[in-house]
């Protein structure tokens, strides 16, 4: 392997990690710019019973509407493995998850799973998720969770 192709490999998985974090941020953070940054135009949502989004701009719908449903989003992923393709500018990744996510409506539930990622290389050179699947493991409610202190302790407690 020469050292060109070796440097393109480490830039090509650390813009992946980046999707994946970029992903988790944009959603904790409802910050819809980052969100709308990651994906294809024609790239697929599937959070299986949560829902399956085709598309970007259905996919920023429903960021806005679990938004509306959960404001308070907590994303942890781990243990990303990726597969890349560099001549194809293709990459896949299994990435597990564990979120805490309080809904206005239900309360706070746990929710962990992996998510199988496609990403593609655009012709500028630049990563993004072509299709993103949610395999869910569980979700627990856990309906007497609530923050004592912090940003979300206050509007919890002033009924969100």
């Amino acid at each position: 392997m020469d050292t060109e192709y070796r440097l393109d490999l480490l830039e090509a998985r650390n813009d992946i990690l980046d999707l994946i974090s970029r992903y988790g941020q944009g959603f904790d953070h409802q910050d819809a710019e980052l969100l709308r940054s990651i994906w294809r135009e024609d790239a697929v949502l599937d959070l299986d019973f949560f829902g399956r989004f085709d598309g970007i701009e259905a996919i920023m719908g429903a960021a806005a509407q679990y938004w509306q449903a959960s404001p308070f989003m907590h994303h942890w992923m781990a243990n990303p493995l990726i597969s890349l393709d560099l001549e194809a500018g293709t990459a896949t990744a299994a990435t597990e998850l564990d979120c805490l996510c309080t809904y206005v409506e239900d309360g706070t539930s746990h929710i962990g799973g992996r998510y199988l990622d496609s990403f593609v290389r655009d012709e500028g050179g630049s990563w993004l998720i072509a299709r993103r699947v949610f395999e869910i493991a569980f979700v627990t409610p856990m309906p007497d969770w609530n923050p004592a202190q912090g940003v979300e302790a206050e509007p919890l407690k002033a009924g969100a």
